[in-house]
């Protein structure tokens, strides 16, 4: 099964977007159960998936990625 890009984003957007991540959760007390970033709703499944990743290649390379790459994935919602 393909995995579907839902957004890429480069290092300093990946950057922005983990800092908007932070101030919410500050602000909230818990992380979001999505995240409105760049014209795409990112889910919690999604975001915490792709910052493994990230953290996963950093430990292993030294280094960020070039690119970061959120991938589409079934989500609960609550309604």
């Amino acid at each position: 099964m393909k995995r579907v890009i839902k957004k890429e984003l480069t290092e300093k957007e990946y950057t922005q977007f983990i800092k908007q991540l932070l101030e919410i959760n500050k602000k909230e007390g818990h992380l979001p159960e999505y995240i409105d970033y760049k014209d795409s709703k990112i889910y919690k499944v999604e975001y915490i998936e792709t910052i493994e990743n990230v953290n996963k290649f950093i430990l292993e390379n030294g280094r960020h990625p070039e690119t970061i790459n959120f991938y589409q994935q079934k989500h609960n919602r609550h309604n």
